[in-house]
């Protein structure tokens, strides 16, 4: 928390994109404890679904994360490609998966506390071009994010944040607007680009497309860009093998006043 010269309390939260990989993780831990202590960072969230390779994630990988300096990790639709790990995700004190996802059980919101202050990070799956196989296994995310919402507000949180983990821009937009002013922050996930649309909404809530990844610069959204390139030219099935390119960090950075408990401001990383 800094003062600022006005004499305010600022809460620093930090949100990280997408670890994709090894790459990813190895990204993460050089940059991610910098950051958080130039930045006063008072919170941090990070979404891992990819960092077992680009697909899901483990118990080493989740250690990893929080022992790099997230406070939780959420997760989105590569929770599938570990199915031996079902179990293991309610084990995992600080790890979240979607709450609208209907055949996997876990945590799909979280209160946490630090320093005095309350946290309650939600996270949500989009139902919107997932595929028909995944859509047979998520239910509605806006009325899931109501319940979850309310959940949140009965354990006397101080601030929401809402990772959508979500393929159309158009939905996550919608997301955005239907939460105005009853979260803190909503900021996408999946797309691994780094959306330029930040803003803070009419009613006050920060908001992001997408976060962004934090993986290999050269590839296809963290796939090697050779096999991607196939998939798509050729229209060839092949094995997804991440890409262990030099990697990026994506993340957003908000400002909050803890008077007001309003976002002041929300920036993008991108180094």
């Amino acid at each position: 928390m800094l003062i600022n010269k006005d004499g305010e309390f600022i809460l620093k939260i930090l949100i990280v994109g997408d670890v994709v990989g090894k790459t990813g993780l190895d990204k993460l831990k050089l940059k991610l404890n910098s950051i958080l202590e130039k930045e006063n960072i008072d919170f941090c969230i990070v979404n891992g679904e990819n960092s077992a390779s680009g697909r899901g994630i483990r118990t080493q990988e989740y250690e990893k994360i929080i022992e790099y300096g997230a406070d939780c990790v959420t997760m989105g639709n590569h929770l599938y490609y570990r199915k031996e790990m079902a179990e293991i995700y309610q084990k995992l004190p600080k790890l979240l998966i979607p709450a609208n996802i209907t055949n996997l059980s876990g945590k799909g919101s979280i209160v946490i506390e630090k320093n005095n202050v309350r946290y309650g990070v939600i996270n949500l799956i989009g139902f919107a071009e997932m595929g028909e196989q995944m859509q047979k296994n998520i239910s509605n995310p806006f009325k899931e994010a109501d319940e979850q919402i309310n959940k949140l507000k009965e354990q006397n949180v101080d601030y929401i944040f809402v990772d959508f983990h979500a393929e159309a821009t158009a939905e996550k937009i919608a997301m955005g607007y239907y939460l105005d002013g009853r979260v803190t922050c909503m900021f996408g996930t999946h797309t691994h680009v780094q959306s330029a649309d930040e803003t803070i909404l009419k009613n006050g809530t920060a908001y992001i497309t997408d976060v962004g990844m934090t993986g290999p610069i050269d590839s296809v959204i963290g796939l090697k860009k050779e096999i991607a390139l196939r998939r798509f030219v050729n229209n060839e099935y092949l094995r997804y093998e991440c890409s262990e390119n030099m990697a990026k960090f994506n993340a957003i950075l908000l400002d909050i006043d803890e008077t007001s408990k309003k976002v002041t401001s929300i920036t993008r990383i991108n180094e």
